[in-house]
């Protein structure tokens, strides 16, 4: 068995590093801790979160996709993020829904990755 001490950081491929950097940073106020010299790959940080982007030409995440990063928010900040995102007018694919005592809401990046917010968090 191979013992996980916690996640290192989480990977995504978008289509304009660019754009993806500014999405995230102007979203979630992420931070570039590191823009790989001579190629198309960045690291964004945002208190313990690392995401590592990675451009790749011309993607975009298949529509039918299930795949997502779920982010936890406070309940008193829930309605807010909903209104900052029809501010940023980023179309919502799911949600506002109330689930398990919280909320959840669904949208997707200029790629199409899918991003979840929600309240409570999830202990299983």
């Amino acid at each position: 068995m191979i013992v996980i001490e916690s996640v290192d950081h989480i990977g995504l491929t978008v289509s304009n590093l660019d754009k993806a950097i500014e999405f995230y940073s102007d979203l979630f106020d992420f931070e570039v801790v590191e823009r790989v010299s001579n190629s198309k790959e960045a690291y964004i940080k945002v208190g313990d979160i690392l995401i590592k982007l990675v451009e790749v030409q011309n993607y975009k995440a298949p529509e039918d996709s299930k795949s997502h990063i779920c982010f936890y928010i406070d309940e008193e900040d829930f309605d807010d993020a909903i209104d900052e995102l029809e501010e940023k007018n980023i179309t919502i694919v799911h949600g506002p829904e109330t689930i398990r005592k919280g909320r959840l809401v669904v949208f997707e990046d200029p790629d199409g990755n899918k991003i979840e917010l929600r309240y409570p968090r999830l202990s299983l």
